[in-house]
């Protein structure tokens, strides 16, 4: 299965520009690398999505300091897009755990407090 790509004309429509031009230094500004094949340019949808989404993530990042990537992750349709903006924008993925831990002894209550600090 390969990655799908877009053409310079698909990502216009995507960033609501028509001009090759500009739609080309908004890749360039943005840093994503334009491939060529012959006459025919394209780039990653990914990277493409991830400088879009990078737009509102960073107005997250802004007003919720400490938990934007809780919020992204909960906005977010594609989830290799959220890790990859997460990664850039130097956040961390923390999955919550889905099982709860029935405590029988005092020993055991010790021992998960120590490594759930």
């Amino acid at each position: 299965m390969c990655l799908p790509t877009l053409t310079i004309a698909e990502v216009g429509k995507k960033i609501n520009l028509k001009d090759d031009d500009a739609i080309r230094k908004w890749l360039i500004s943005k840093g994503v690398t334009i491939h060529k094949t012959g006459k025919f340019r394209f780039v990653f949808e990914v990277d493409v999505d991830c400088e879009i989404d990078k737009m509102r993530v960073l107005e997250l990042k802004k007003q919720y300091p400490n938990d934007w990537v809780e919020l992204y992750k909960s906005i977010c349709k594609d989830n290799a897009v959220c890790e990859m903006v997460v990664r850039d924008l130097g956040g961390k993925i923390i999955s919550k755990p889905t099982t709860k831990v029935k405590l029988n002894n005092k020993s055991e209550n010790e021992l998960y407090k120590k490594y759930t600090k």
